[in-house]
């Protein structure tokens, strides 16, 4: 009898699944989810995230008739408008047109990288970027008013890639 129980376990040992044939997939899946994570964030890495306006007919969350536009993002230490940044702007002025008693208030900001003082005259000049372009767009500068906030206020965690990439922004105010 204890023959018979050998052969029984040599039998079952023999069937056994071999580790290689559920560590593979396993291993495909977390390629998978790797690959994924890393295209997810790509869009953020280039500092250069879409900014999403609302949706035609809509007004900003202070009622002043404005379109909420959202803010106009600038890659890491830059100055520059993006395409994005552009097409809000340009929306912006056309709104501004329409509206000739209307004001903006221009409000720049930074991420936390970086010291105080860099990141303040960086905030400026986002903002003067943005008000210049509107000079450009027809809008009389006496309607403008840009300012700087380097890294205060920020709209999220300074501790992320897309994080960083929010806080880059120059927001938009109507002024009355």
């Amino acid at each position: 009898m204890a023959t018979g129980h050998v052969k029984v376990y040599e039998d079952k040992k023999k069937s056994a699944v071999p580790i290689w044939a559920w560590l593979l997939p396993l291993l495909l899946i977390l390629a998978l989810l790797g690959w994924f994570l890393m295209h997810r964030h790509a869009v953020a890495d280039t500092g250069a995230p879409a900014v999403v306006a609302a949706p035609a007919g809509t007004t900003s969350a202070a009622g002043t008739g404005m379109p909420d536009l959202g803010a106009v993002h600038f890659a890491t230490d830059q100055a520059t408008l993006t395409p994005e940044g552009t097409a809000t702007l340009t929306q912006a002025a056309g709104y501004m047109e329409q509206h000739p008693q209307s004001h903006l208030r221009l409000e720049g900001y930074t991420d936390a990288t970086g010291t105080s003082p860099h990141n303040d005259t960086l905030s400026e000049r986002r903002a003067g970027t943005v008000e210049r372009f509107l000079e450009g767009q027809g809008i009389e500068k006496s309607r403008l008013t840009g300012v700087g906030f380097g890294p205060q206020n920020p709209v999220d965690t300074n501790a992320t890639t897309t994080g960083k990439a929010d806080n880059r922004r120059v927001e938009l105010f109507e002024q009355k």
